[in-house]
Parts: structure tokens; C-alpha cells; sequence
């Protein structure tokens, strides 16, 4: 396989979606330059697949369901879209599609395979890195200016503090399994570099970012929590519950803005499982809006992206309201299928796995992304790949089972 076209025909697209190279190009040059660079990338992404089909080896069984649930997505959106008359943009739509179905060919060739992981991984981790440069220059994409007075909550190259959350815990899982050093100097470089990542996740104020880490360290981190470790935890536990309300006292000398004070306190409600009091950014009045139309039309949806339309910020809700009941119903399917699939891997492959799905899994509830970024949506691949590479038993991840030892 020609090693020239696929770094340029695949990874490059993937790099420029992952650091949202798009959104920098239209702030600092036009839209039209941006749009057709978008559109270029598609085109390498399709001629690709072209001149790699001799390469093509054993595809995902797994991975293959995302391709029924899209013939059954569109086949009830588009029949909705008829009927309803909305202005549904197909072609918009189509764009992670494209991406994944380049991926899923690629990926079948199994060196290809960890050099995906390798280059997704290093994206992620520069995103990461991204997030914390802005803050600290008090940059914002959104804007494309400086912002004198500072702020509120990072949302590096993605415009979004939840975006830009989901992006770092994504990088924090992909590194720590990926890069396991052996040596003192690059144990040392690995735990300042989660370390960034995790400020990176922190400066977010992300209220489901700060809580799904949490428990991604956790599950990461399983082969730690034994014996006398698991006293220590419960002590970490306790002080981290002090620290948290600690500051919720202190917020006023710490000169935290009102947006970080209502993330704070956020956490705080969760907690203590005060979930009613939780603020969710008005999001909760965005999906009942959007609960209309779905008692309005439960089994055929009302159309193409009619849910990205309202900005409905819920995944779970937005494929129901599209497509119907039915796609919905294929929809959990899939995602539970993948998740028990997890079970089938070896017991460090499995957690790494789980903890991959379970960020995508959350953070589906408050956002529309993970569906329609390719970079978010080839995460599905990797996943899939791993669970039939594994079941192969050739070799596949062989990469993945030396870093373990």
C-alpha cells in the first residue's frame, strides 16, 4: 500500500477535522477557502478508497452495522423529509459517512490499523495542548479575537467547552494505552503529559467532562486499585470531596467568573446528588422543545438533520426525532452490541475499550457531535476493529499488547 496516498488521501482529512482546521482557515482567511479545502478532503478521501481497493483485506463485521443504520436513517429521515416538507441538507449530512466508510476500508489492513491509532492519538493530544494555549492568551475561536476581559471556560479549536472536554478525555485514554514506556525519563514525560491533559479538561469547567474522567481514570487505572490501594482511594475520595467544598467557600477569593462558580456548584449538586439543582446550561428547555416534535411524529421522525436544525444537543433524542422509532431502536442496538462485544476482549483491551465508548455514550446525552464530526465518528472504527481484530487472534494487536507488558 502506498504509504504516499494514504497519509495524504486519509490521515491528512482526519488531522484537519480533529484540530477543526476548518473553522482557523475561515477565521483567518474566507469561507470560500475553507468550504473547498473541506470539499477537497472528501474528494482525497474517495479517491482513496479507489486506490487502496486492492488492498483491502478482512473488513468489521462490527463496524459494519453504522452502514444499516444509516440506509435505515435515511430511508424513514427522507420519507419524513417528503412529508413534512422541511429543507433537509443531505449532502451536509453525508460527510461523516464518507469519512467513516474511507476508514473502514483502510483500517481493514492491519498496519494500517495502529498507525491510525498512532496519528488519531497525537491529534488529540495536540488539540489538547491547543486548549490550554488559548486560555492562556485568552483566545477564542468562536470570536477569532483576543478577549481582554479573559475566559470563562476553554474551548479550544472546537468553539465549545464540552467539545473540547470530550476531545481531551479522548486524548487522555488514547495516550495512556497507547504510549507505555518502560524507562524512568519517558514514564516521567507520559504522567506530565495527562497531566496537561487533564488541566486541558479541567480549564473546560465541563461539568460532564470533570465527571466522566473521573471515572475514566478510574476504569484505566483498574490494576492499581488493590488491597491497601483501595483504603487509599477512599482517603483520595475524601479529600477530594473536602477540596471541591473547600472551594466552593473560597470561590469568591479565588476570583472565579459566575460561569465558573455555576460549574463549580454543579459538581457539587452532583455530588451530592442534588441533581434537580444541576444547571445544564439551558439545554433541558432545548430538548423539551425538540420532545415536541417527537410525540408529533414518533415513527416516521420529521427529516433529514431536522434535530441539528433545532439544536436539539441530545444525540439519543435527535436520531428518534429524525428518523423514527425504529432507527432509534437500531440505534441502541448498536450501542449496546459494542458494549457487550467489550466483554469479549482481554481484560486490559476491554477497559480501554469501555472507556471509549462510555465517553461517547455520556456525552451523546448533551451533544450532536459525536455523529457529526468524522473525527468523533471513526471512533466507532477504532472500537470495532478492536473487537474483531481480537476475535481474529493474527497478530493484530500485537501493538497494543507489548505496551501492556
Amino acid at each position: 500500500m502506498n504509504k504516499l496516498i494514504v497519509y495524504v488521501c486519509f490521515y491528512w482529512p482526519l488531522v484537519f477535522s480533529c484540530l477543526q482546521l476548518q473553522g482557523v482557515i475561515y477565521k483567518f482567511s474566507s469561507s470560500t477557502i475553507s468550504a473547498n479545502i473541506a470539499y477537497l478532503n472528501l474528494g482525497l478521501i474517495v479517491a482513496g478508497i479507489f486506490m487502496i481497493r486492492k488492498h483491502i483485506e478482512i473488513t468489521s463485521s462490527t463496524s459494519r452495522l453504522w452502514f444499516i443504520f444509516y440506509i435505515m436513517y435515511y430511508c424513514f429521515a427522507i420519507l419524513a423529509t417528503g412529508i413534512s416538507g422541511f429543507p433537509a441538507s443531505i449532502i451536509a449530512t453525508l460527510i461523516p459517512i464518507i469519512y467513516y466508510t474511507g476508514f473502514y476500508f483502510l483500517l481493514s489492513n492491519k498496519d494500517e490499523y495502529k498507525i491510525f491509532f498512532k496519528v488519531i492519538t497525537i491529534t488529540f493530544v495536540i488539540s489538547s495542548v491547543v486548549t490550554i494555549i488559548f486560555v492562556k492568551f485568552n483566545y477564542s475561536i468562536v470570536t477569532g479575537e483576543v478577549n481582554i476581559y479573559g475566559i470563562d471556560r476553554a474551548a479550544g479549536l472546537y468553539g465549545d467547552a464540552n467539545n473540547a472536554a470530550l476531545a481531551s478525555i479522548i486524548a487522555y485514554t488514547l495516550f495512556d494505552k497507547f504510549y507505555n514506556p518502560t524507562k524512568l525519563p519517558f514514564k516521567i514525560f507520559k504522567i506530565l503529559i495527562l497531566l496537561t491533559i487533564f488541566y486541558s479538561i479541567f480549564l473546560t469547567f465541563s461539568t460532564t467532562g470533570l465527571f466522566v474522567f473521573t471515572i475514566i481514570f478510574f476504569i484505566t487505572n483498574y490494576t492499581f486499585f488493590t488491597g491497601i490501594r483501595v483504603v487509599l482511594l477512599g482517603v483520595a475520595v475524601t479529600a477530594m470531596y473536602a477540596g471541591i467544598f473547600s472551594l466552593k467557600s473560597q470561590t469568591k477569593d479565588l476570583d472565579l467568573t459566575d460561569a465558573q462558580i455555576t460549574k463549580v456548584d454543579n459538581i457539587i449538586n452532583i455530588l451530592t446528588l442534588n441533581l434537580d439543582k444541576v444547571d445544564n446550561s439551558g439545554r433541558g428547555d432545548l430538548l423539551k422543545n425538540i420532545l415536541h416534535y417527537m410525540y408529533e411524529n414518533p415513527l416516521l421522525g420529521n427529516g433529514v438533520n431536522f434535530s441539528g436544525v433545532m439544536r436539539g444537543h441530545n444525540t439519543y433524542v435527535g436520531v428518534w426525532v429524525d428518523a423514527g422509532v425504529f432507527t432509534f431502536i437500531f440505534f441502541i442496538f448498536i450501542l449496546s452490541y459494542y458494549f457487550f462485544k467489550t466483554f469479549t476482549l482481554k481484560i486490559h483491551l476491554r477497559f480501554f475499550a469501555i472507556s471509549i465508548l462510555l465517553t461517547l455514550y455520556v456525552f451523546m446525552v448533551s451533544l450532536q457531535t459525536v455523529l457529526n464530526q468524522p473525527y468523533l465518528f471513526v471512533l466507532f472504527l477504532l472500537v470495532g476493529y478492536l473487537i474483531d481484530y481480537n476475535k481474529l487472534n493474527e497478530g493484530h494487536l500485537d501493538f497494543l499488547d507489548e505496551n501492556e507488558n
